[in-house]
């Protein structure tokens, strides 16, 4: 896709007042807002998708009350993690994904809360969430598409990020109806353009995976085995004895007809 162009995200923040911020600091917690995240990274065998939500301090602090349902004030383990569990259910639901014209489930592998306090008082807090949007066919070149129906609430912004990989080569990419969103790229407030139906709404990549393109390395991926070769060895030695034996029972013949006359 080119360089990086960063003209739709830096409208879009300089209408709001602000000033865009550095790579560096692109997952980061707001006060009244919640923000929204997706990178996708295609790779020889799928789109890995990491997604994150990350609540802001007035919100998330509203989360964590309801997030500690023995009401000690202390979020613990499992209370924490059936909020992530549920959250990543729910995500699921929302997300409509097709790949190569076969629509496909989202199934995350990785469920990630990031507290840093336990404590009900504390406020902003993230959920870190990794699915594999696999291919049927390893390599070679592929189309994938999402759309979004996660309603996500007091909504800030929502960043769309398409990672490169060696030996995999991003064709197009587009986001809503803009055919050139870059590698990075941004939306403020609501983004009801990504649940849009159609090829005006969601997210659109289509991508080469060359030989030097490496799956992920992990198995949530399972690929068919290659064909396999019947091996010309024992076709022939078969064939062959079929003929001997065909042959033998055709002189048998013979001799048995010229016995009896």
């Amino acid at each position: 896709m080119g360089a990086v162009p960063r003209r739709r995200a830096a409208a879009l923040l300089l209408a709001a007042g602000l000033a865009p911020r550095g790579a560096a600091a692109h997952v980061a917690p707001t006060v009244g807002d919640n923000n929204r995240y997706l990178k996708l990274t295609p790779l020889a065998d799928r789109v890995r998708l990491a997604y994150t939500v990350f609540y802001g301090e007035v919100p998330g602090a509203a989360l964590r009350a309801a997030i500690d349902t023995n009401r000690d004030g202390t979020i613990d383990p499992a209370e924490r993690q059936a909020f992530a569990d549920d959250l990543a259910a729910e995500l699921s639901h929302a997300l409509d994904v097709t790949i190569d014209g076969t629509r496909r489930a989202v199934t995350w592998s990785q469920v990630v809360v990031g507290m840093a306090s336990a404590n009900t008082a504390a406020g902003a807090f993230s959920i870190d969430l990794i699915a594999a949007l696999c291919f049927d066919q390893l390599r070679g070149r592929h189309a994938v598409e999402l759309r979004d129906r996660f309603a996500l609430a007091h909504p800030g912004e929502t960043e769309i990020r398409f990672e490169d990989s060696p030996g995999v080569t991003i064709d197009a990419a587009r986001v809503g109806d803009d055919p050139d969103p870059g590698f990075d790229y941004k939306i403020l407030g609501p983004a009801p353009v990504l649940a849009t139906p159609g090829p005006q709404g969601g997210i659109a990549l289509t991508l080469t995976a060359g030989p030097r393109a490496r799956p992920g390395p992990d198995a949530d991926c399972a690929r068919p085995a290659p064909p396999r070769e019947l091996p010309i060895g024992p076709i022939t030695g078969g064939a062959l004895l079929a003929g001997l034996v065909a042959g033998a029972a055709i002189v048998r013949a013979r001799r048995s007809r010229s016995a009896a006359r």
